[in-house]
């Protein structure tokens, strides 16, 4: 049945799914910085990196690919009805639905054409409106300047680019950098990745995500928890590729707890 009330939803959270995840986040390489789960290592198990962007396929990601946060599909539909986090250190903890992602992008002053990306996953039916561009680091790299452009279809078939004004020095693996979207379309399709200067060494990838919730994690080993109606009560589309992105408020190394609670209503 769908949710009418909010006994419903006080119902629905009586037998929710609980998932218990803890994750060792590497250090960021400065407060604010943000650091993906994708590789680190706890439960869910780490991730793999993905294909080259050479590679000639769609690179999408789902609920059964690993390092993904286990869930039962909805039999009615799924949404996220209860968040609890804590950390060893201060920072924002953001929850996406990982869609689709390539690495191997080097680091000359070039443009790397991503050959055939494909459609995002089934389970986003508006052609990637609300996704978000991140660069992602599957390697660390080294020293790094100049600007960093993606180019990308908006969902309303428009060629558009995000550019990154100063792209970060010698990132550290796992480290994400949003790339500034040019509207508020989204992102249908990763065209390809230009560098207007040369990084010493290393890789980059790109990731397409969308954001399903965050939350504040204001104090050292102090958790929080957001309600449904704190949250907005997100609704969960069956086979999300669910993980974490950690804002740091230290760079250093944590480990962070969450524990969603997922109703069907």
């Amino acid at each position: 049945m769908a949710i009418a009330t909010v006994d419903d939803i006080a119902a629905g959270l009586a037998v929710s799914q609980k998932i218990r995840a803890l994750k060792n986040i590497t250090a960021c390489k400065a407060i604010g910085s943000m650091e993906s789960s994708w590789l680190a290592v706890g439960f869910p198990p780490a991730g793999g990196a993905p294909p080259a962007y050479t590679a000639g396929s769609g690179y999408t990601v789902s609920s059964a690919t690993v390092g993904a946060l286990p869930y039962t599909n909805g039999v009615v539909k799924n949404y996220l009805a209860k968040l609890f986090a804590v950390s060893a250190v201060g920072g924002t903890l953001r929850i996406y639905d990982r869609l689709w992602s390539c690495g191997g992008m080097g680091f000359a002053a070039a443009t790397y054409t991503v050959t055939t990306p494909g459609a995002l996953p089934a389970r986003i039916t508006n052609a990637g409106l609300g996704c978000e561009i991140f660069v992602e680091q599957f390697v660390a790299a080294g020293a790094a300047s100049g600007t960093l452009t993606v180019n990308y279809v908006d969902s309303a078939d428009g060629a558009r680019a995000g550019v990154i004004p100063a792209v970060v020095s010698a990132p550290l693996i796992g480290q994400v950098q949003a790339v500034p979207m040019a509207n508020n379309l989204g992102v249908k399709s990763i065209t390809s990745a230009v560098n207007s200067a040369t990084w010493t060494s290393g890789t980059f990838g790109i990731t397409v995500a969308k954001h399903v919730a965050s939350i504040e994690v204001p104090l050292a080993g102090i958790g929080k928890t957001l309600d449904w109606a704190a949250l907005g009560l997100p609704e969960l589309v069956n086979d999300m590729c669910l993980f974490f992105v950690w804002h740091g408020g230290a760079v250093t190394a944590t480990q962070v707890q969450a524990t969603p609670n997922i109703i069907d209503k």
